[in-house]
């Protein structure tokens, strides 16, 4: 730990490839049950922008620390977002930062075919990664 108490919030995590969920697959219903709330997409889109404690969350949205708590839980069930870090509060308490599990959310309205038609056609375009390569 070269810091007790970060200035900042953790840097973003790696770029990655969307992820494409259909309206008739079985196991997305906990992705769209978590979804179904205003405050919890405003959460997972304040994410997306950069990683965030609770406490910043709950700023950053104006909703309560319990319920971006709540949402939060709900979310991390849905493998929406997950723990990339933990910092400390300047009063010395461990807070969780939180990120997307995943690139950016693409919902398909269709059949089977179509949401593996979209996968496909995700996965054969390029996208953006970050990397820490450093020059000397």
């Amino acid at each position: 730990m070269s810091q007790l108490v970060p200035q900042d919030t953790p840097t973003e995590p790696e770029a990655t490839n969307p992820e494409v969920v259909g309206l008739g697959e079985t196991e997305t219903s906990d992705v769209f049950a978590a979804l179904s709330s205003r405050t919890a997409r405003s959460i997972l889109s304040a994410l997306y922008d950069t990683p965030a404690t609770a406490s910043e969350l709950a700023d950053s949205v104006d909703t309560s620390l319990q319920n971006v708590g709540y949402h939060l839980d709900n979310l991390s069930d849905a493998d929406l977002v997950t723990v990339v870090d933990q910092c400390y509060s300047p009063k010395g308490n461990e807070m969780d930062v939180y990120a997307p599990s995943n690139g950016p959310l693409v919902v398909v309205g269709g059949g089977e075919t179509e949401t593996e038609q979209t996968r496909t056609a995700i996965d054969l375009l390029e996208f953006p990664t970050t990397t820490s390569a450093t020059s000397d």
